[in-house]
Formats: structure tokens, sequence, C-alpha cells
């Protein structure tokens, strides 16, 4: 299994992994292979990115929710925010329904190396990310032992963070350019607009509303809307701007493309006790895997080969392939795997 870019893309390639909409409709399945027609379709929908490869070894590929899961997670936020962005409510049931489902799939695989690599096209990106950022809370969240009412609270707030953002026109959200000052100022009342939303709706914790106002809050001041330090901001909120923060970094926008995994890492290590909270960012990085599964690396040496697997925090299985082979790379070749520690990996993700 690798990921490959659309424009890379070519036809006889069979795709790994099947391919969403945002409402849960399939796009194009695992196994299909690919024609011309396919490849124009994904690029005009706006997809970076697909897997290629055998499905079956991306079935292989242990995350810490199912497929299943996170496009039903995907489609109820879809539903939701849909009806919010048209002046409508929404039933907080279906959201709160997929929250507990993506808690107790967490738990159960918390012996896997977190890495969220989906696929998303540009315009689905809010929904694709709350749910990531909805698994990265919940992964912190069991690391801090928080019990399961504080726990439900957390994920909650993760994944209703941004939806604020219904209330800010497409036109600034969807921009393929830098935003000005005034449209910034704009983009970020979705905090306070988030906030305004649910703390309207009695059954959710005003906890999990906060986590919408205070999601770009640092804890040098230095954030958004108010400007709060260190405990001011409250423990969810720290925790999902984290999460938000790798998210956002390594999501492929329409103005830019993500950062790689372990660039994020580093500059997210940088941030601590600066912007993060020093606990939180320990946490996450001892959580979250620089290399996953289907990226291209160089390792220290010069070799060069692709990530098949993570089964611990700080290993990778590397597949490697004759230089002469490396462009034309696929993790079922006949090919020799090693265990590596990640730090045996190279400067640069390939």
């Amino acid at each position: 299994m690798q990921i490959k870019r659309v424009e890379a893309l070519k036809p006889g390639m069979q795709l790994a992994r099947t391919i969403y909409t945002s409402d849960g409709r399939i796009l194009l399945s695992a196994g299909t292979i690919l024609r011309e027609s396919y490849i124009k379709r994904l690029i005009e929908f706006g997809y970076p990115a697909v897997y290629i490869g055998d499905p079956a070894v991306a079935a292989r590929v242990k995350e810490p929710i199912s497929e299943v899961t996170r496009h039903k997670a995907m489609k109820v936020l879809h539903e939701g925010f849909s009806a919010v962005k048209v002046g409508g409510t929404f039933d907080l049931a279906p959201i709160e329904d997929v929250v507990y489902s993506m808690i107790d799939e967490v738990i159960i695989n918390s012996d896997v190396a977190v890495h969220l690599t989906d696929i998303r096209s540009h315009d689905d990106y809010t929904f694709g990310h709350s749910v990531n950022v909805c698994v990265l809370s919940i992964v912190m969240g069991i690391a801090l032992e928080l019990d399961q009412r504080n726990l439900a609270e957390l994920a909650m707030g993760a994944m209703l963070h941004d939806v604020g953002k219904t209330q800010i026109p497409e036109k600034i959200l969807l921009k393929s350019s830098k935003l000005n000052a005034v449209e910034w100022e704009e983009m970020k009342r979705h905090a306070r607009f988030g906030f305004d939303l649910l703390r309207l709706k009695p059954e959710l914790s005003a906890k999990a509303a906060h986590v919408a106002y205070q999601h770009h809050e640092r804890v040098n001041g230095s954030g958004y809307p108010r400007g709060l330090v260190d405990d001011e901001i409250h423990l969810f909120a720290r925790i999902a701007s984290v999460a938000d923060t790798y998210d956002a970094m390594t999501s492929d926008r329409v103005y830019r493309k993500g950062v790689p995994p372990h660039l994020a890492l580093q500059a997210i290590a940088g941030l601590r006790g600066l912007q993060f909270d020093p606990e939180l960012v320990d946490i996450f990085l001892k959580s979250v895997v620089p290399y996953p599964p289907g990226c291209k690396v160089e390792l220290a040496n010069g070799d060069v080969g692709m990530v098949v697997d993570n089964p611990r925090p700080g290993e990778i299985v590397v597949r490697l392939m004759p230089h002469e082979e490396a462009d034309e790379l696929e993790a079922e070749g006949p090919t020799v795997s090693l265990y590596l520690r990640a730090d045996a990996v190279g400067p640069r993700m390939l």
C-alpha cells in the first residue's frame, strides 16, 4: 500500500482503499483499477492523494477507528453542519452515538500506534479534520486517565470544535490564497460562533462548548479570541488545540500541501511550553507515529523504502527496494523488511 498524489496516478493502478464522499457515499471502491476518467474525476473532486496497492494489504494496517466508523462520523457531521449552515438546528444524538463508538474502538485498539492519514477532498476538510481531532483528543484523554464522563465530554467538544465555521462565508473558508486582514478577523470569529451555537444545547456539557470557544487559545496568551493563558484555558481545549494544530498542519488544503507527519511533530515539540501545554505535548509525541504506513522514506544510511507497519510507538517496519526501483516502489513487491527505530529514518519523507 502506497500513498500516491493524484497528479502521479496512472491508468492501471489499483486502489487499496475505498474513497468516500463526506455524506458517506462510495466514490470508488477498494480494488478498482484506475482509468483515465476516474483519475480526472478524483482531480475534479479535489482529492489530493489516494492509496494504491493490494486492498488485502491495506486491510491489515490497523488504525484507532475503523473505516466504517470514520465515514459514519463524517456523514453525521455533514448532516448536522449542513442543517446549521442553512439556519436550522441539529440533532446531537447521532453525533453522540458515533462518538461513543469512536471511544470504544480507540480503547479496544489502545495498542495500535496512531497514524491518521485519511484521504478526503478539499471540500470535505472540516468533517475529516473534526473526526481526526476527536480521535487524537480521545487518545490523549485516555493517557490522562480521564473517567468515562469526562472522556465523552472531551470527545464531543473535539468533534464539534469547528461547528462555528458554518457561519463563515465559503469564499473565505475555501479561498485558495492567503487571507487578508479583514478575512482573517472574520475567520477568527468561528470560535465564538461555535460557542454560541453549542451553549444553546442543554444536553451538551459546558466543557464541550468551551472546546469550540478556546481551541485556538495558546498557553502563552498569543491565541484567540480572548488571549487566555495557562490554566485559564480549559484542559479539554488545551488537548484539542494540540490535536487541531497537528491535523491542520498535515492535511492538504486548497492553498497548500500538508506537512509530513514527522515535521509536524517536530514543530509541535518546538512549541512545547510556548503555545502548548508541556505535559500534553509529551503525551501527544508518544502517541502519534511520525512515519505512517504507505509513506516512502529515506533511511539515515541512504537506503530508500516504504513504511508498512508501526508495531509499537517509536518503531517502524520499512520494506526496502533497490534504488533503481525506488520510484516505482510498491509495498507488495519482492523486498526485504527491516524493524527499525523511527530515528533511523533520514531527514526526509519521499
